[in-house]
């Protein structure tokens, strides 16, 4: 799927790559003529242009077919026309949409060159000296404004997509979540069901077993052997469903959880998003339990993924994190924007959590507030000297589960 879509990425690229150049080579019109009256070979300027989108649209490092479209808009100081303007936007486009902010900016900067080539060419070439500056004003400020609007509009697309990821990765892992929860339920049934069949099985055995001791005859058996036979087949019809539930290729490997460490790059990924996050923490912070520390996770997780759903253009996100010697509490505050339309809500996210919290032992809360929405969990911490007693307790009941 991924090679797919990056063929499809191709495509469109070259595409809109062959109307650019054709573009350009009608505000070239074949102008070859230079200030001083020379005359260029008229095959150099569609060679440069050629030459440059082959760069960006083969070269799979984008700044230098940037780059060399720089170096082409000086041919606009040679010849009384403009040359790859429209190229060198393009350029810029994919420049600011594929690199990082700082990249992007400095690539605005360098765009600065080409606005002055093509400032000069205009005023150079139109042959009227009167209002000579209010010509180079009206230049000016259309390529500056069509280059802010590229990359405006790169910068937002890369937002987008960044989001969406961001949300398809979420999905995928509240889906993993459920699949797991499902896992568990089916374990459940296993036990109550199958276990419980069994049980019946062996106390029956057991009673066949003595009464054949006693040289009872097979009339007074027969019965509790057929009782028997049928709820072995019942258990093994059972155990046969919920074996098929558990058998998948993709639940094969279990995935390690993510845990209250994991929070830093949970955040980075939303504020690669475009969301304002902001974090606080008070108190000292201290070992958590596994389960404790993947309840925490996930309170974070379903705030900001709520936040981005709901809270609009411009949301704002406050996370606090208060450590106490017995207690953590988790509060995701989130201050709405502008909500252009409504987002669809599964609806099961917040109930999905507080069981989650609740079987953690913590306790979860949740609403709107003046400004936004507020999600609040508090989850227990162990006290320091009471860790060694909670590790033996641990591997106390692991043994227990184990020879039972």
């Amino acid at each position: 799927m991924a090679s797919g879509m990056l063929k499809r990425r191709h495509v469109v690229r070259v595409v809109v790559g062959l109307f650019a150049f054709v573009f350009d080579l009608f505000l070239w019109q074949g102008a070859v003529t230079t200030p001083g009256g020379a005359v260029l070979p008229v095959w150099l300027v569609p060679a440069a242009l050629i030459s440059a989108y082959a760069v960006l649209l083969i070269q799979r490092r984008i700044w230098i077919g940037f780059s060399v479209f720089l170096l082409i808009s000086l041919l606009g100081l040679a010849v009384a026309s403009i040359v790859g303007i429209v190229g060198t936007y393009m350029a810029f486009f994919l420049m600011v949409r594929h690199s990082s902010t700082r990249v992007a900016n400095t690539a605005l900067a360098g765009m600065i060159l080409p606005v002055f080539v093509a400032t000069y060419s205009s005023v150079s070439y139109d042959g009227r000296s009167e209002d000579l500056l209010g010509l180079m004003a009206w230049n000016i400020g259309f390529y500056a404004a069509v280059a802010f609007l590229c990359y405006f509009a790169a910068r937002t697309q890369r937002r987008t997509e960044h989001r969406l990821q961001t949300e398809r990765r979420w999905a995928d892992a509240a889906l993993e979540e459920a699949r797991a929860g499902e896992r568990l339920r089916i374990s459940r049934d296993l036990h109550d069901s199958v276990a419980h069949s069994m049980t019946a099985v062996v106390l029956q055995v057991a009673g066949v077993r003595a009464i054949l001791k006693k040289g009872a005859e097979f009339e007074k058996v027969d019965p509790v052997l057929a009782d028997i036979q049928v709820t072995a087949e019942q258990s093994m019809r059972e155990l046969h469903r919920l074996l098929g539930m558990l058998r998948s290729e993709e639940e094969s490997q279990v995935g390690q959880s993510h845990s209250f460490d994991d929070i830093p790059s949970l955040v980075s990924s939303a504020q690669d998003s475009g969301l304002d996050v902001v974090v606080t923490c008070n108190g000292e912070a201290q070992m958590l339990d596994p389960s404790i520390s993947h309840a925490g996770y996930r309170v974070v997780q379903e705030g900001l993924s709520n936040a981005m759903k709901h809270g609009g253009e411009g949301c704002r996100v406050e996370i606090a994190t208060h450590w106490m010697p017995t207690e953590l509490t988790i509060s995701v505050t989130s201050i709405s924007g502008v909500a252009k339309r409504p987002a669809v809500s599964g609806g099961f996210g917040l109930l999905g959590l507080r069981e989650r919290v609740g079987v953690s032992g913590g306790s979860l809360s949740h609403g709107p507030t003046p400004g936004g929405y507020l999600l609040k969990a508090s989850l227990p911490v162990d006290k320091p000297e009471d860790a060694s007693a909670s590790d033996q307790r641990s591997t106390h009941t692991a043994k227990t589960q184990e020879a039972s």
